[in-house]
């Protein structure tokens, strides 16, 4: 299993080179910012919505 900083920086990685931002990407997943920031804050405490977000946006 990837490490959990450097699964959250490809996800980062992704979303800027989409030219997407965070609150963007929270209003797509139905969720608020502040959830996707603490997700994405805490990634080893969340790893079902970092798999979720990973498989939604097919982040390789």
């Amino acid at each position: 299993m990837a490490n959990a900083q450097e699964t959250r920086q490809k996800i980062l990685d992704h979303f800027k080179a989409n030219g997407w931002s965070i609150p963007d990407v929270a209003s797509a997943l139905n969720i608020t910012e502040q959830y996707l920031r603490k997700i994405l804050n805490n990634p080893e405490d969340h790893w079902k919505q970092i798999t979720d977000i990973i498989s939604r946006y097919k982040i390789r």
